[in-house]
C-alpha cells in the first residue's frame, strides 16, 4: 500500500474501507463515521473483531495456509483487504499462477488458528477462503 509522505499514514481504497465499517456495523461494532476514512474507532473494531475471532496471524513456520482464489487482476484488491483486516504484510503472498491465481495468508503451525483465519475472513466478505495444506 502507499504511504502518505506527507502525514506518514498507509492510504486504503475508500470502497474498501467504506465496506469493512458496514461489516464491522452489522457485527455489531461501533467503526465509528461509516464514510470510507481509516479513523481510531474503525482501527479499534476492527482490534475487537480480531479479538472475538481469537485472530493473531502467523509468522511461524509450517504448512497451513488460508487461500482465496480470485481472478489475476483482483490479487492486489484481495492481499489489500486481508492486510487491512489484520493480517502481518509479510504474512500475505499474492500468488501468481496461470491457471489458479490466489492470495495465500500465512504459515499457520496449527490447524484451528488457520480455521479461525478462514472464518474471519469470510465474515469479511471473502466468501471463496478456504484452507490449504502444503508449501
Amino acid at each position: 500500500m502507499p504511504e502518505d509522505k506527507l502525514f506518514g499514514r498507509l492510504h486504503y481504497s475508500k470502497l474498501l474501507v467504506l465496506e469493512l465499517q458496514r461489516r464491522l456495523q452489522a457485527l455489531g461494532l461501533d467503526p465509528g463515521p461509516v464514510n470510507g476514512r481509516m479513523n481510531p474507532q474503525t482501527e479499534a473494531a476492527i482490534e475487537a473483531a480480531q479479538r472475538t475471532y481469537g485472530v493473531h496471524g502467523g509468522k511461524a513456520q509450517a504448512a497451513y495456509f488460508v487461500v482465496i482464489p480470485g481472478k489475476l487482476e483482483d490479487l492486489p484488491k484481495i492481499a489489500e483487504q486481508v492486510i487491512l483486516l489484520g493480517a502481518p504484510e509479510t504474512g500475505v503472498y499474492q500468488r501468481h499462477i496461470p491457471l489458479d491465481p490466489k492470495v495465500a495468508v500465512g504459515p499457520f503451525f496449527n490447524p484451528d488458528i488457520a480455521k479461525r483465519w478462514q472464518h474471519y475472513l469470510r465474515d469479511f466478505g471473502l466468501s471463496k477462503a478456504r484452507i490449504y495444506y502444503g508449501c
